[in-house]
């Protein structure tokens, strides 16, 4: 017992360190369990556009634009297909920030308004569409004479290079694909979000499209070091062995947290822009 103190003191003292210590952890617990939920939350919360085209047919298009003031150069980015749509267009706001035209593509929408078609007539619809789309939007946004760099996620990824391969638009200086698998295809399934590699007539390989891309177009992967299709990366890389090759730490397929994402996606665009 220590001097001066009686006993009753003494367990006095005992509950009241007791009651202090489990409200400490109380307040610690409730502190996790906000930056937890906050955490979640910012992943899905998205960046409103920016910017309002003037004609009406570039309104009606799934299309989502970040101004920048001024532009550098102009990016085509093709993104929702697996559901991540928020962190996308926190991407794109970035990067306008830092000097870059985005303009956001949902290729979900695009795809889901298409009727069911053979696999041909799909490609060439796609390749119609993009082509007039980009030109108004380049147009709308005076970016006509800026570095174009394609840019995507997942499914888009696969469709950025498709596009790079298939109908590449002038002054096209790189493609930035972003967690793309082996295989794509243009529409997004259910196989899409379960990670599952289509096969079917239409269906293309990633590497095939790299192989066919010109030798001046610059091409960064970037890959999170926990994503599942990771594995791909090796053919990928075989196929263009020139290609940056990017790996975030922490991330996943997602990419939905963009702290360290954000800006080693934005030096990836920079890049494949020129600078």
């Amino acid at each position: 017992m220590a001097p001066g103190l009686s006993k009753r003191a003494m367990q006095w003292r005992r509950r009241t360190h007791g009651r202090r210590w489990r409200w400490a952890g109380g307040v610690v617990l409730a502190l996790v369990a906000v930056v937890a939920v906050g955490w979640w939350t910012n992943g899905a919360r998205g960046a409103p556009p920016n910017y309002r085209p003037r004609t009406e047919a570039l309104r009606r298009a799934p299309l989502r634009f970040y101004r920048a003031s001024p532009a550098r150069a102009f990016v085509w980015f093709l993104g929702n297909d697996i559901g991540v749509w928020g962190a996308q267009q926190r991407l794109a706001s970035a990067l306008a920030e830092r000097g870059f035209d985005v303009v956001g593509v949902d290729v979900r929408a695009w795809f889901a308004a298409r009727p069911s078609e053979p696999a041909e007539v799909r490609a060439a619809a796609f390749r119609a569409a993009t082509q007039q789309l980009m030109r108004e939007a380049q147009r709308e946004l005076g970016d006509t004479l800026l570095p174009v760099v394609l840019a995507g996620h997942s499914v888009g990824a696969e469709v950025a290079l498709w596009i790079a391969a298939n109908t590449a638009p002038p002054r096209l200086t790189g493609v930035v694909a972003i967690a793309p698998g082996t295989r794509g295809h243009l529409r997004v399934t259910a196989s899409d979000l379960a990670f599952g590699e289509p096969t079917e007539l239409g269906s293309f390989a990633v590497d095939s499209l790299l192989r066919q891309l010109a030798p001046s177009v610059r091409v960064a992967l970037v890959r999170g070091a926990n994503d599942r299709l990771r594995s791909a990366d090796s053919a990928l890389v075989a196929a263009r062995p020139a290609m940056r090759h990017i790996v975030v730490p922490f991330a996943a397929h997602s990419m939905q947290r963009l702290f360290i994402a954000g800006p080693m996606i934005e030096r990836a665009v920079a890049w494949a822009a020129g600078w």
